[in-house]
C-alpha cells in the first residue's frame, strides 16, 4: 500500500505557510519544505521562511539544512523526503509538503531519470564558460545539433538548462533527452492529494508588493551583505535567487536607489510567480484553490483531507 502524503504547492506569496500551520491545528501533521531557497542557512529574510512562531506550532523539516556553498538538488531532496515520510508516518502523523519548487515535488512523486552522477566542478564549469564565450543564443543553436529533442523543449534564452544539457552530454557522451526518456514520470510512488494555491493575479501581485516592502524593511540588503561578510562568494547558487540577486546589484551600484531595488524585486517576483502558477496548473491531479480568505482555504482543504485520511 502506498504511503499517504499531502502537497500544498503554488506561487510565491500564495499563502502556503499560513494554510499549513492552520491545518496543523486540525490534523497531526509535520511539514516538509520543498522550496529550494529555504534549504539554505542565512538566507532568511528574502526567502520569507516560516518564522519562529510557525516552527514552534508545528514541526518543520528540510529548512536550514545546507550551507550556501553546499550542493542540494532534486535527487538529494527525494532521498531526504522519502526518509522523512517513513519516519513521520511511523510516528502516526501525516507528512505535508509545502513549497514552490514544483520540479522537486514532481521528482518525489514520480521518481527521477537515471542520469549518472556528474562532477559539476568540472563539467558544469566548462558548460558555463562555453556559454559565456559563445553567447546564449549561439550555444542554444549548437545544442540543437547535439540534442535537438531537449532543445525543442526549452527556451533559447534558458542558460541554466542549456548548461545542464551540455554538461550531461560532455560527461556521459549521451544527450540529456536520452536519460529523460528512461523515466517518463509514469505511476505515482505515493498516494497523495495535491492543493494548488492559485489566487487571482491582481491579489497575488498586491501580496508580492507587500512582502517586498516587508523584506526590505526587515533588512534584506544588510542580510545579503552579512552573508558576503561570512566569506561566501556572490556567484553561489542561493545568491542567484530573486531578492538576493537584486540586492547584489544594489550593493554593486548597478541599481541606484532603494525604490529602484523595490521595483526590480517586485517585477522579478511577479514574473517568477507566473511561471510557478503555470507549472502547478499542469500538475497532475492538483486541485486549484482560488480563495483569498484563509478560513475558506482551510475549510476547503480540511474537508478533502478528512476524506483522504479515512
Amino acid at each position: 500500500m502506498l504511503k499517504k502524503i499531502i502537497i500544498i504547492g503554488g506561487a510565491t506569496c500564495s499563502g502556503k505557510t499560513e494554510i499549513s500551520v492552520e491545518l496543523s491545528k486540525l490534523f497531526p501533521i509535520e511539514i516538509i519544505n520543498f522550496d529550494s531557497m529555504c534549504f539554505y542557512r542565512y538566507f532568511d529574510i528574502g526567502t520569507a521562511k516560516p518564522d519562529n512562531e510557525a516552527r514552534a506550532a508545528v514541526k518543520h523539516h528540510l529548512i536550514d539544512i545546507k550551507y550556501p556553498d553546499e550542493e542540494y538538488n532534486a535527487l538529494m531532496f527525494s532521498e531526504d523526503a522519502k526518509r522523512l515520510i517513513s519516519e513521520i508516518t511511523a510516528r502516526g502523523k501525516i507528512p505535508i509538503f509545502t513549497g514552490g519548487t514544483g520540479f522537486y515535488i514532481k521528482s518525489l512523486i514520480y521518481g527521477l531519470s537515471p542520469i549518472p552522477e556528474i562532477d559539476k566542478t568540472v563539467y558544469r564549469k566548462r558548460a558555463v564558460e562555453l556559454i559565456k564565450k559563445m553567447g546564449v543564443q549561439a550555444a542554444y543553436e549548437k545544442l540543437k545539433e547535439i540534442d535537438s529533442a531537449y532543445a525543442g523543449k526549452i527556451s533559447s534564452s534558458d542558460s541554466q538548462r542549456i548548461a545542464r544539457a551540455y554538461e550531461v552530454y560532455e560527461a556521459t557522451g549521451s544527450p540529456l533527452s536520452y536519460y529523460l526518456t528512461k523515466n517518463p514520470f509514469g505511476k505515482p510512488l505515493y498516494n497523495y492529494i495535491y492543493f494548488n494555491l492559485n489566487p487571482p493575479r491582481d491579489y497575488l501581485k498586491s501580496c508580492i508588493m507587500e512582502r517586498t516592502r516587508v523584506i526590505m524593511k526587515n533588512g534584506l540588503v544588510n542580510e545579503t551583505k552579512n552573508i558576503l561578510n561570512r566569506g561566501y562568494k556572490a556567484g553561489l547558487k542561493p545568491f542567484k535567487s530573486i531578492g538576493y540577486r537584486e540586492s547584489l546589484m544594489y550593493l554593486n551600484k548597478e541599481i541606484k536607489t532603494k525604490n529602484d531595488l523595490y521595483l526590480k524585486i517586485v517585477a522579478s517576483t511577479v514574473k517568477y510567480a507566473k511561471r510557478q502558477a503555470t507549472f502547478f496548473k499542469k500538475a497532475e491531479n492538483a486541485m486549484e484553490v482560488n480563495f483569498t480568505d484563509l478560513n475558506k482555504k482551510v475549510t476547503f482543504a480540511a474537508k478533502i483531507i478528512e476524506g483522504f485520511l479515512k
